[in-house]
């Protein structure tokens, strides 16, 4: 058993943490709000879409990952702090989401070849390990 100060210091670590989390995410939000009324109530003139641009997108999609991968890193202090583990299977969701913010992000034309082949290893692996996971011969 653990000692009852490290419990409860480990406690106090995670409400700051939470707290943190929560106050990124709620800034997130607003940030979030605040581009994309932006880009709907700014249009641009030249481009060929109709309300918002492509980088107009590329500016609200990697905020909205990050608020994803907040909640999600959320979810997993609460089961550590329930359960006292960390969920694999949450650990590789953060990171396929953290790869799907990278992606949107990333010009590829302008990468090196050997960065974006890091890149590909790194979604096969993360997929695989949450395929493997995610197979119901497993989960029974």
């Amino acid at each position: 058993m653990s000692h009852p100060v490290l419990k409860k210091f480990e406690t106090t670590v995670f409400y700051i943490l939470i707290s943190v989390i929560v106050i990124y995410i709620t800034i997130e939000v607003i940030e979030l709000i605040y581009q994309f009324g932006k880009s709907l109530f700014s249009p641009d003139k030249n481009s060929s879409r109709l309300l918002i641009t492509k980088e107009q997108t590329a500016q609200v999609l990697p905020v909205f990952f990050n608020i994803l991968i907040a909640i999600e890193l959320i979810d997993t202090f609460n089961v550590y702090i329930k359960e006292h583990s960390i969920k694999v299977q949450s650990i590789l969701l953060i990171g396929l989401i953290a790869i799907g913010r990278k992606l949107l992000v990333l010009d590829i034309g302008h990468s090196e070849g050997i960065q974006n082949i890091g890149l590909a290893a790194l979604i096969i692996a993360l997929a695989l390990g949450y395929y493997l996971l995610k197979r119901p011969e497993v989960n029974k």
